[in-house]
């Protein structure tokens, strides 16, 4: 019997291709409710789901014969991974696929929330030339703090700002980030509150995990310069979204980019008033919708699942 892989959210055609092509039966379900997904997936070896899939302990539950789950992207926030590794279900993920476009686009935050670029877009197609009120600011020179500054996005932020802005980066991890800043040239801080009390701009690169749940929070925040801005393209939950509604409200903070948000879509009074702040630029979560990475990620999240299902 061939291997069967249920393909829970859309992913670029040629990953697909890749698993038919090692002999798997692939079946594409892009829309599957829970209770859809507990009914199906008994009978398929493995899943490949994106975000929008929740893949909780009942769905392992009901997987007798599930040998491998994998995650196109990053996180695994919504895969249940004390019920896989209790199951002994391998949990696959593509971490390096998205860095150049989540890259790409938080460098693109920041330039919009400095130069006012998505506030001045609205008032021209609301027939308004607002130039009094578009006074920007330039990114060379500032000091941009990289929060998950050993990960592969926070390194690739850090290049960017040096190299092509001649920024000046500090960066913070759990990690040891000797080597690293040293090789790219910026410099390493012990602490999230010594970057937040230096840096002019803020991007936010970590895991979603108990530990870095609202890691940003009014403290943190009460300590960041004043007229700072902060960049979260990670997970809406690792800053705390009502102190930064306050915070952009009262003026501490003159600008926020966001890219993901404590609901999606953002449902809550708070955050929905947070998102129509002229100072907030948001975008819908599309950190790793490009082109490029898409298939990127399809094809690598294929490889890895074969050569998991080998073993």
């Amino acid at each position: 019997m061939p291997i069967k892989v249920l393909v829970c959210d859309p992913i670029h055609e040629d990953g697909i291709a890749k698993l038919k092509g090692a002999g798997y039966d692939v079946r594409v379900e892009a829309n599957l409710t829970q209770d859809q997904l507990i009914k199906a997936v008994p009978e398929f070896d493995a899943l490949v789901v994106r975000g929008r899939t929740k893949v909780t302990e009942d769905v392992i539950r009901a997987g007798t014969k599930l040998r491998a789950v994998a995650r196109s992207g990053v996180g695994l926030d919504n895969i249940n991974l004390d019920a896989a590794r209790q199951k002994s279900i391998q949990v696959i993920s593509t971490p390096a696929a998205p860095t150049t476009s989540v890259a790409e686009l938080t460098v693109g935050l920041i330039l919009s929330v400095l130069r006012k670029i998505s506030f001045s877009d609205r008032a021209m197609k609301e027939g308004r030339w607002a130039k009094s009120e578009l006074m920007g600011r330039e990114l060379r020179a500032k000091t941009v703090g990289v929060v998950g500054a050993a990960g592969r996005i926070g390194l690739e932020v850090a290049r960017i700002c040096i190299q092509g802005f001649e920024s000046k980066v500090i960066g913070y991890d759990v990690l040891d980030l000797s080597e690293k800043s040293k090789s790219l040239g910026f410099r390493a801080v012990q602490g999230v509150g010594d970057l937040l009390k230096e840096s002019d701009v803020v991007t936010i690169h970590v895991p979603y995990l108990p530990s870095t749940h609202h890691l940003i929070d009014q403290k943190a925040i009460e300590g960041m310069k004043d007229g700072a801005i902060i960049i979260n393209p990670s997970r809406g939950d690792i800053i705390d979204g009502q102190a930064l509604l306050q915070a952009l409200k009262s003026g501490k903070l003159s600008g926020a980019g966001l890219d993901v948000f404590h609901k999606e879509p953002p449902g809550d009074d708070w955050e929905k008033e947070l998102v129509r702040l002229s100072n907030v630029v948001c975008t819908s979560h599309i950190g790793a919708q490009t082109v490029e990475c898409q298939r990127l990620e399809s094809c690598m999240v294929a490889e890895e699942l074969i050569r998991a299902l080998k073993s």
